[in-house]
């Protein structure tokens, strides 16, 4: 298994690990219900650049040239912007076009993260979230946050295990989240 930076190739295969993680949130991102159109348009956004779902957010989990896992994170200080492309596209489709803040400042925030079921129980998760705290760590970012339903307690479990720790609640789409908070030490060659 190699974890590596997405490329628009992978698009058709992130999706569907995307519509995984994020359930409800994608029908808020696509401005749809229908599962193939959602699909479709989850790897839209994930094909172009500079927004939240953007290829360049996203590291995948390959094995065999097969998409594994993913994780989409970005930095929190970054969102507003990204988030914009999709919020002025949603109003094209007869949207409000308002997204739920779900992070923000100088952190590096996990949006979402899945691993194929064919996978599942062999640490690609955990694999995944390392990755991206040695991302952190080589940008200087001080901390790794996320979001975690609080109706999924395994992944609760499993965040908590890694280092994460619980600092406040918040709205997603309808839906409470505690977000999730791990510290990184800074590197003395961090920029």
């Amino acid at each position: 298994m190699v974890i590596r930076q997405a490329t628009r190739q992978d698009c058709n295969q992130i999706a569907p690990l995307m519509y995984q993680a994020i359930h409800e949130i994608a029908y808020t991102l696509t401005a749809s219900t229908n599962t193939t159109e959602v699909l479709e348009r989850l790897a839209m956004w994930v094909e172009r650049p500079q927004n939240r779902l953007s290829y360049e957010n996203i590291w995948v989990a390959d094995v065999e040239s097969d998409v594994a896992g993913m994780i989409l994170s970005y930095r929190g200080d970054e969102a507003e912007a990204l988030d914009r492309p999709i919020q002025e596209w949603l109003k094209t489709q007869g949207s409000d076009g308002k997204l739920d803040v779900e992070t923000n400042g100088n952190v590096q925030y996990i949006d979402s993260i899945a691993v194929a079921e064919s996978f599942g129980g062999r640490g690609i998760g955990t694999k995944l979230i390392e990755h991206v705290c040695l991302v952190a760590e080589e940008r200087g970012v001080p901390d790794v946050t996320l979001n975690v339903d609080q109706e999924n307690p395994a992944a609760h479990r499993l965040y908590t295990r890694l280092g994460f720790r619980k600092e406040k609640e918040i709205n997603i789409s309808g839906a409470r989240f505690d977000y999730m908070k791990k510290e990184i030490a800074p590197t003395p060659f961090s920029v």
